[in-house]
């Protein structure tokens, strides 16, 4: 009898170690776009989590006692980096108190390392009368498709370097990401071809890597310092400008100010288009693909063909 409790134990401990070395490996990852490509490109291997739903406007996130305990069981974080999580991602490290995921461990993934280009880096001097101003350029760079599929390769790179077991099936999941993306272009270049013709006015520069990867013409920003109301005299100005134009689009987020946006879109004639601004931020966009779809597809109603005479 006691022979065999002790096989029993000893099995138990077997499937217990087995069950460690097969564990998932534990992602957090700030917003709802760096979840998704995670979740993409992890599979069954990863256990994501992320700190800023995608309904949440993530440059104003409170740094919640809840949000440091899921760090404080990450082995992999993913931030976007470039200044967008700089209010609060520090307080919840420090609460956390997670060397694998503090800046330089190996769980430590900036992800906006792995761009080529970054947008809107301001020239000289970055002061507070700027508003609120990132001075190492535009944090927004997952609203381009072909920045995500740089992060999918980054992240199947470090995942596979804390899970070297599983490296091979990361680097062929990001590749799928990556077909996929590939496989979708041609549909979302041809679905703005017409707004491709329009002038877009934008509430923030959030949309900036958007607008730029579809070749849109932004001729205004209602908001003309992040993270301030914008004058009267300033939206006096976009609205006036907005009327001197055929063919405007009206672009803001659900966060942002929107009866500002409302009073210009509506003084020039045109409907406000209001976009999800992250992956989750509307019912219906919680894939990543299905929120660049819906990006697209919302722009290219607010454009219909011109009449001809």
């Amino acid at each position: 009898m006691n022979f065999t409790k002790t096989l029993i134990v000893a099995a138990m401990l077997v499937l217990a170690t087995a069950g460690q070395s097969l564990a998932e490996l534990k992602v957090v990852t700030t917003i709802s776009d760096l979840a998704r490509i995670a979740e993409a490109v992890g599979g069954d291997d990863v256990e994501v989590s992320t700190l800023c739903p995608g309904p949440r406007d993530p440059h104003y996130l409170p740094a919640k006692p809840s949000l440091s305990r899921k760090l404080a069981k990450a082995d992999l974080l993913c931030y976007n980096g470039l200044e967008l999580e700089i209010g609060w991602l520090s307080l919840l490290l420090d609460k956390a108190r997670n060397p694998r995921i503090k800046p330089g461990g190996q769980g430590d993934m900036d992800c906006s390392n792995a761009l080529e280009h970054i947008l809107d880096v301001p020239d000289g001097n970055v002061d507070r009368s700027m508003g609120d101003i990132h001075a190492l350029g535009n944090p927004h760079y997952t609203l381009n498709p072909e920045n995500a599929v740089l992060v999918a390769r980054a992240m199947s790179r470090r995942m596979g370097e804390l899970d070297p077991q599983n490296e091979a099936d990361y680097t062929e999941r990001a590749e799928v990401f990556a077909r996929e993306v590939t496989t979708r272009l041609p549909h979302w270049h041809d679905q703005l071809a017409e707004a491709r013709s329009k002038s877009i006015i934008i509430y923030h520069q959030h949309w900036n890597y958007f607008t730029h990867w579809q070749g849109l013409n932004v001729v205004g920003e209602i908001e003309n310092r992040p993270g301030i109301a914008p004058s009267p005299r300033h939206v006096k100005g976009i609205i006036d400008r907005g009327n001197d134009l055929d063919g405007v689009i009206v672009i803001a987020a659900q966060w942002d100010h929107l009866e500002v946006a409302r009073e210009v879109a509506e003084r020039i004639g045109v409907p406000l288009t209001i976009l999800p601004g992250y992956s989750g931020a509307q019912e219906g966009t919680d894939d990543y693909f299905a929120f660049i779809d819906r990006l697209c597809t919302r722009v290219a109603e607010a454009a219909p063909p011109a009449v001809k005479e």
